[in-house]
């Protein structure tokens, strides 16, 4: 992989890997027989597609269904699965794959990208990473397809439940049902929990997975202390803290949606309780990281559309295909202020003390994201000022965070607008990789330089 960009931080490689691959995706999308018959999309709105695809955010200005052709909706499958898995980290697989091998440089450039700390093992790793991956969205696409061959015929059934799987698995966000997304399927059980399953095995992280799997495969050898507890307290405390974030999350959600909009007839007002709960789990899953819906999120609450966007900043896990701060970051960030508030000087949880350089790394990615957010949420208000302002946060935080979740607002805008929304989305979804490897980096290249004491008065 020795090529011109050897001389390159890790940080910009990243970046310009997903710049090369939105180029790629944008040349074929605006093909002649990329397009649907009838088609309106221009050529700015295949470069926003094109964007939103390989960032895996699902913000569109046209419905996929509605603007390109079979080819081109294979090509958007394509740009999801790439987008999801990172550009380097697909390289390096085919690389491997092939029995060459990869130089030092190039081996970190993919460790920054799927947050891994050595390159020891690196081919074998690379490829359980994409075995993972092929087999959930395998998985997905067998069940998916028991619901829509029956409804589309063999051939579109078949189609649409790939990329449906694709889409959760990456959390991508698209489907090809129309403008509805999934509304037509609110009620039903297996398009539902499917779909769910997918977003939360993309979203959870590769270190998730390996660690469960290995605690699974040793556990039927122990001969005591079998229970889920103690299951528990065998992963390691990236992967305890990653999962009881996410189900505290989705707990809360699901009960907060069910509680604020039990009575609202233009959402879930008219289901019944099993409805409503279904409704309600698989709203909260989507809306943290994915961006499908079953449901018009015009028609919610506005309490409702302010506690997605808290959980859409908080967004998925290290290693995963989601974005967002990531929840150890949250968890870190909640951890320091617990811990400040009881005089406690170093952030501890279960018996663990957490590395001071892994906490501040911490509060810088929370700050620069809530930064980012902040900005691109100002800048939108001031060109759409005539747009409800939960609305525009809504739209801003969905892109920092490659949710791709919207109130219907993105096709409304104007080009700066979703010029900023394009901006927001490349930054989500290289910005954690990169704001990470370039603070690992300074964490070893800075040296402490230390003046007299400074006293500032606070509050």
């Amino acid at each position: 992989m020795r090529n011109w960009m050897d001389g390159w931080h890790t940080s910009l490689k990243i970046s310009v890997s997903f710049l090369v691959m939105i180029l790629i995706g944008f040349i074929f999308l605006i093909l002649p027989f990329s397009q649907a018959p009838g088609s309106e999309a221009t050529l700015f709105d295949h470069f926003f597609h094109a964007v939103s695809l390989v960032t895996v955010t699902g913000l569109v200005i046209h419905p996929v269904a509605h603007t390109y052709s079979l080819f081109g909706q294979i090509v958007s499958l394509i740009l999801m699965q790439v987008g999801g898995l990172g550009l380097m980290t697909i390289v390096a697989s085919a690389i491997a794959f092939m029995g060459k091998k990869m130089n030092l440089r190039d081996k970190m450039v993919v460790q920054a990208s799927i947050n891994r700390e050595d390159a020891t093992d690196f081919r074998s790793f690379m490829r359980l990473i994409l075995r993972y991956v092929f087999v959930f969205e395998g998985i997905g696409f067998i069940l998916l397809s028991f619901r829509f061959v029956p409804d589309f015929g063999w051939g579109k059934g078949l189609f649409t439940a790939l990329y449906l799987a694709v889409s959760g698995f990456t959390n991508g966000g698209f489907d090809t049902l129309g403008a509805v997304s999934l509304t037509a399927y609110v009620h039903d059980p297996l398009v539902n929990i499917v779909i769910a399953l997918l977003i939360f095995l993309g979203g959870i992280g590769f270190h998730v997975w390996f660690d469960v799997s290995q605690l699974i495969r040793k556990w039927p050898q122990r001969s005591r202390r079998k229970s889920l507890r103690y299951f528990f307290q065998e992963l390691t405390l990236h992967s305890r803290l990653a999962l009881s974030v996410s189900l505290y999350l989705i707990v809360s959600g699901t009960l907060t949606f069910l509680l604020v909009e039990f009575n609202n007839p233009d959402t879930i007002g008219n289901f019944t309780t099993g409805q409503k709960l279904l409704a309600s789990f698989f709203q909260t899953i989507t809306m943290r990281t994915a961006g499908m819906t079953t449901i018009d999120f015009t028609e919610v609450h506005s309490f409702t559309l302010f506690s997605f966007i808290l959980s859409m900043f908080v967004g998925g896990s290290p290693g995963s295909t989601a974005g967002g701060i990531k929840t150890t970051t949250f968890a870190m960030v909640v951890l320091l202020i617990i811990n400040e508030s009881k005089g406690q000087k170093n952030v501890n949880i279960w018996n663990y003390t957490l590395p001071v350089n892994l906490v501040r790394n911490a509060v810088v990615i929370f700050l620069i994201f809530l930064a980012t957010f902040i900005a691109g949420t100002g800048l939108l208000s001031l060109l759409n000022p005539e747009v409800n302002f939960i609305l525009l946060m809504f739209e801003s935080v969905s892109a920092i965070t490659t949710v791709g979740m919207s109130a219907r607002l993105t096709p409304t805008l104007g080009v700066i607008s979703r010029i900023i929304l394009m901006l927001m989305m490349f930054i989500g979804r290289i910005g954690p990789i990169t704001m990470a490897e370039t603070l690992a980096r300074k964490d070893k290249e800075t040296k402490n330089i230390q003046f007299t004491d400074g006293k500032i008065i606070l509050g």
